[in-house]
């Protein structure tokens, strides 16, 4: 893992805007962004350095598949920023305190992962208890919603301090549903 410091240097920006691009390359505000990508690079370099770094804003819409939801997308800026902040500081730090199991946002861990390890518990399942049992599947109805900031904030001091904690705190508090609650979908930071 890498400290604050070196999170933002030009070649981490450079990659993270890398990954932030791919499948959206025809995108309006990926061609504007890549027409000045050096400046822009060096821009959110320096508010990142001199710790002036403040979330832009969303673009709210709409999504119905597999149901309906309200996306929350952040500026391009934004989201090269949280994938500089999640692939170099949150995903090391946080990965060897995810269970082997979830499979959510993880590198190599995706539909199919979680698919053979359900069918595996299912097919153990049964060969030990037959037809008797029961499996639930759920959905918690606007969970991001509904995640209180300083429950939040106060979990995530214990594992971050000093400056990656003010930046996450800077992108946590960019967005409400209610008093002091709600992260966005479509954040990479809220994955």
């Amino acid at each position: 893992m890498i400290g604050y410091e070196n999170m933002h240097s030009f070649q981490n920006l450079y990659n993270a805007h890398m990954a932030a691009r791919r499948g959206k390359r025809n995108k309006t505000e990926v061609i504007r962004f890549e027409m000045n990508l050096g400046g822009n690079l060096c821009a959110l370099q320096q508010e990142l350095e001199r710790k002036t770094y403040r979330p832009r804003g969303y673009k709210h819409f709409m999504v119905y598949e597999p149901k309906e939801r309200s996306i929350f997308a952040p500026d391009y800026a934004d989201r090269v920023v949280q994938h500089c902040l999640c692939d170099n500081i949150m995903m090391p730090c946080l990965e060897p305190r995810l269970i082997y199991d979830n499979a959510a946002c993880r590198v190599g861990k995706g539909t199919h992962f979680s698919i053979d390890r359900l069918s595996g518990f299912m097919r153990d399942f049964y060969s030990r208890h037959a037809t008797d049992g029961y499996f639930l599947k759920c959905d918690i109805k606007k969970y991001f919603d509904s995640i209180n900031h300083t429950v939040l904030k106060q979990k995530l001091n214990k594992v971050f301090d000093g400056e990656i904690f003010d930046l996450l705190c800077r992108i946590i508090g960019s967005y409400k549903t209610s008093q002091n609650a709600g992260l966005p979908l479509g954040n990479q930071a809220s994955q």
